[in-house]
């Protein structure tokens, strides 16, 4: 129920709820007792959360102790490190730290006195797209901050720290390296390429070292010391102490992945596990997933504001209804092999519910990649990188061939990933809603509980969800302001297509590109991109829009500015673009590039205008309203991103916009938009929708209204939407 608290209670909440717990206490209602413990522990959590946050924000550039606690990724100017603070009231939490200019001997296990300057963990806020303030809340972290000075108190790095370093100076320029570090450190240096191969064959669960990682190596070692006590009566110990060793091994290679949470989450269920084994007690596995569950909330309940906590127990859920829905009756080899093939074909399908849910499309080759991957991996890859590791911990520093071994081995895998990739196999489709995710979902499920003498019903039951995904929907006209910080992106859309006005910025190794807009596209199930419009050619608006090209390789490019591509200018625009009509202006004074030289874009679709002025001054603001007397317009993308030198008062007044939008980042050191913008649109009664506040803005666009979506006042919290 805590999930779909809009917003975070009050302290008045939680005294309530602990009056409840109290009164259910007396009554003996032992389930309504438990569900507010819940709630109390989760609202604590929070509120804890917020008050330390807002304590070290309080800070003028404090110095702070602590450990590094992640290995760093460099980008062009800067370090960028996850930092434990160790000492003080603030111990604990978690800081992502930004250094430039950072020395070669950082490392993770390290001890530093660090002078920051924090600001809030704060980023844009698109459905589609991870929402960072949500996963703050799940790590513990509490601020974004500066390196401004640092004392070193610890030299020495933590063993993970050194077996990467170890294993980036020899291995380094394998193929398979990324591959080798993803499996066995838990670090993914991987390319887009690789990437894009893990979304089209659907095993992006193999690459991150998870709960079936985890528990794969358990069961390695534990079946490993049941052989050994089998051999002889003298290593009969060795069955006494398997769940033991097991259990050392799984926390090793947690160790290794650096505790990240499925990880964390695994070793919970493996501690329970060997409790109930020296207990000698069963549980059913209703018993055993409810159990692991409540224990797992109750070491973190801010779990539940993450989505990978949800994949998890349900997966597990899943797994569980196989085994007791469809036990193994047949031993022999084939049966075995029909067995395993109908037990991943069922995942397959049964996942697909989540999948569109948060990843808005379809795998085609999930099942033949995992009916071939997910043993060659559990058989042989994991086992032998496993292996591998202890052999580079033995073994002459410079020996190699073991590593070059597991580079064969991994051969298959990261060839498939190659493949996939180039194919493109992903099927999109368009976003779904909680509801229609589960009600799929429960559609899905009922397979497991049909008999098997009803093959018709159970075909029905399989089709019936993507007849109800693929059925026509009503297409209508929406405008998206994509909240991409300070830049812009704005989407018109009107079904599977869409003309797409500037990208988002790019500063440094940031990319608002691939960040926020190509997903967003993906979210909003844009297939065909028919004009992709560069308003003029500062960065914040071109942002990567050749990644935009390379995605849809048939969209036409607008834009006054030389790009290295096909391209047609700002003017060459056709008038009508499906049933919408389109108008398009240039300064004829303005130099060929600058603010005034941006493209201005004026849309009427179902009777309503837009008006999108890129960056245009209050001196081209008169030119145009003297080239287009009687412009009016309902929607207003403020020019220059609400900077004071452009939306002056007389322009404001000739288009009278029903509503003013602005993309602009939170707490931008520009201050867009300005104060006398504000003023301007205040005096003129003109209500404002900026990105820094609502986040993304999806307008729906009808013959009757217009109906205002922003994405951070929606009903259900962001950790529901997309994390």
């Amino acid at each position: 129920m805590s999930l779909f608290l809009p917003i975070v209670p009050a302290l008045l909440w939680l005294i309530f709820l602990l009056s409840l717990i109290l009164i259910c206490l007396y009554y003996r209602l032992l389930f309504f007792t438990g569900l507010c413990c819940a709630l109390s522990l989760w609202l604590w959590q929070v509120q804890q959360h917020q008050l330390h946050t807002q304590r070290l924000l309080s800070l003028s550039d404090p110095w702070l102790k602590g450990q590094v606690v992640s290995i760093r990724q460099q980008d062009e100017d800067f370090s960028r490190f996850l930092w434990q603070i160790n000492e003080g009231p603030h111990q604990g939490y978690l800081v992502r730290l930004r250094w430039q200019d950072a020395p070669q001997v950082l490392g993770q296990g390290q001890h530093w006195w660090f002078k920051v300057r924090c600001k809030a963990v704060r980023s844009p806020a698109n459905p589609g797209s991870a929402y960072v303030e949500a996963n703050a809340y799940v790590l513990g972290l509490v601020a974004n901050c500066v390196v401004k000075d640092a004392v070193l108190l610890e030299h020495e790095w933590d063993h993970r720290q050194q077996l990467y370093q170890r294993l980036k100076a020899k291995i380094g320029d394998l193929p398979s390296f990324s591959l080798i570090t993803a499996l066995t450190l838990g670090e993914r240096p991987f390319s887009d390429e690789l990437w894009l191969g893990l979304q089209a064959t659907a095993l992006g669960h193999l690459i991150s070292i998870s709960g079936f990682h985890i528990g794969l190596l358990f069961g390695w070692v534990y079946g490993l010391m049941l052989l050994l006590a089998n051999i002889h009566l003298r290593l009969l110990v060795c069955r006494q102490w398997a769940p033991f060793v097991a259990l050392a091994a799984a926390w090793y290679y947690s160790l290794l992945a650096g505790f990240a949470i499925p990880t964390l989450r695994a070793l919970v269920a493996l501690v329970l596990a060997v409790y109930l084994m020296q207990q000698h007690r069963r549980l059913s596995y209703s018993q055993s997933w409810l159990l692991v569950c409540g224990l797992l909330l109750l070491l973190n309940p801010l779990w539940v504001m993450s989505i990978s906590f949800w994949l998890t127990v349900y997966a597990v859920a899943l797994i569980f209804l196989f085994v007791w829905r469809y036990p193994l009756l047949d031993h022999s080899f084939r049966g075995r092999v029909r067995h395993a093939v109908k037990f991943q074909a069922l995942m397959t399908l049964l996942m697909s519910a989540p999948t569109l849910l948060f990843f808005h499309g379809i795998a085609p080759l999930a099942l033949l990649s995992n009916l071939i991957f997910v043993p060659w991996c559990s058989l042989l890859v994991i086992p032998y990188l496993l292996v591998a590791l202890l052999l580079e911990l033995v073994l002459p520093a410079h020996a190699v061939w073991h590593w070059q071994l597991a580079d064969l081995v991994l051969a298959p895998l990261y060839h498939w990933l190659l493949y996939g990739a180039a194919m493109d196999y992903w099927w999109l489709l368009p976003a779904q809603t909680v509801f229609s995710a589960l009600l799929v979902a429960l559609l899905l499920m009922a397979v497991f509980f049909l008999p098997g003498s009803a093959p018709k019903l159970r075909l029905s039951l399989l089709l019936l969800p993507f007849v109800f995904l693929l059925w026509p929907k009503v297409v209508q006209w929406q405008l998206h302001l994509i909240d991409v910080g300070q830049g812009t992106a704005v989407l018109l859309q009107k079904g599977d297509r869409g003309l797409l006005y500037d990208v988002g910025p790019v500063y440094g190794s940031f990319n608002a590109t691939e960040a926020y807009v190509l997903p967003y596209l993906h979210y909003q199930g844009i297939r065909q991109l028919d004009y992709l419009v560069l308003s003029h050619a500062d960065s914040d608006h071109t942002g990567a829009f050749s990644e935009v090209l390379k995605t849809y390789p048939k969209v036409q490019l607008i834009a006054d500015f030389q790009t290295g591509y096909p391209q047609q200018p700002c003017l060459a625009l056709p008038a009508v673009y499906l049933d919408a009509r389109l108008g398009s202006f240039r300064s004829a004074y303005a130099k060929p590039e600058g603010n005034d030289s941006s493209c201005v874009l004026a849309i009427e679709a179902a009777g309503w205008r837009t008006l999108l002025t890129g960056d245009i001054s209050n001196k081209v603001e008169t030119e145009l309203l003297s080239a287009e007397p009687d412009l009016k317009t309902d929607l207003l993308l403020l020019g220059h991103h609400g900077s004071k030198s452009s939306s002056h008062l007389s322009f404001l007044a000739q288009v009278q916009p029903l509503f003013a939008l602005n993309s602009a980042a939170a707490n931008n050191s520009y201050g867009h938009p300005s104060k006398e913008v504000r003023a301007r649109l205040s005096l003129l009664q003109i209500p404002l929708l900026n990105t820094a506040d609502q986040g993304a803005i999806r307008i729906e666009i009808t013959d009757q209204q217009l109906d205002i979506w922003p994405y951070r006042q929606q009903p259900l919290p962001f950790w529901l939407q997309k994390q």
